[in-house]
């Protein structure tokens, strides 16, 4: 069957729609792009490493001077606990040790845990979501939409202030999987970030391009 003249300009109009159409929905959807990406530094845990090192010079300080005061004390009861010292001292001695060793290192270890789960942890931000992914043994990946993203807070304690460090927090009303809208929380929350005012600035301007309005920030 041929087709008039009418009938190929249309068809060709059509055409030429679609492909506009198409193009323009391509135009459309940005192509996602690498802003940020870090880890928290284990400097966070500095204080914490200051005060487990203090406690443990503290504890064995304790235990050194009252080591010898408190055998002396327990012999003077009665001469079945002095022979009882005296045969069982070099035992009671490293009794003494013992008890230092594993009191200060279950602190040791708890630090040194929270390090391995921190350094575990890593954030990346790009133009549409924010990704924090989280796990020793198994991985955890929370994302966040920009386009949700109603607020953002900053808070740095004064020892983060004296290392160059900050928490960010990522305030979101994201909606459930259901559909059904959730009231503005804090959702995610980034610890030991390295230039935090610097992030803040950055993944606030993220989070304005991919909504189209503003975000409310709180002045710092």
């Amino acid at each position: 069957m041929r087709r008039t003249g009418r009938q190929l300009r249309s068809a060709e109009r059509v055409a030429g729609a679609l492909a506009m159409r198409a193009c323009y929905r391509f135009r459309m959807v940005p192509t996602e792009e690498q802003l940020w990406e870090d880890a928290p530094s284990l400097k966070a845990l500095a204080v914490d490493a200051v005060g487990v090192a203090l406690f443990t010079v503290a504890l064995s300080l304790l235990v050194s001077f009252a080591y010898r005061p408190a055998l002396d004390a327990a012999s003077r009861t009665s001469p079945d606990v002095a022979k009882f010292v005296a045969a069982n001292e070099p035992g009671l001695t490293l009794a003494a040790v013992l008890f230092v060793v594993v009191v200060a290192g279950q602190r040791l270890l708890r630090l040194g845990w929270r390090g391995v789960v921190l350094r575990a942890e890593s954030y990346r931000l790009t133009n549409q979501r924010l990704l924090i992914e989280s796990g020793v043994f198994s991985r955890t990946i929370n994302e966040i939409d920009l386009r949700t993203v109603d607020d953002i807070t900053f808070h740095q304690r004064f020892s983060e202030r004296v290392l160059g460090l900050g928490q960010i927090g990522i305030v979101s009303s994201e909606p459930d999987p259901d559909g059904a809208r959730r009231g503005a929380g804090v959702r995610a929350r980034l610890v030991g970030v390295s230039r935090p005012r610097e992030v803040r600035e950055q993944i606030r301007n993220a989070a304005y391009a991919a909504s189209g309005k503003q975000v409310f920030m709180r002045p710092t």
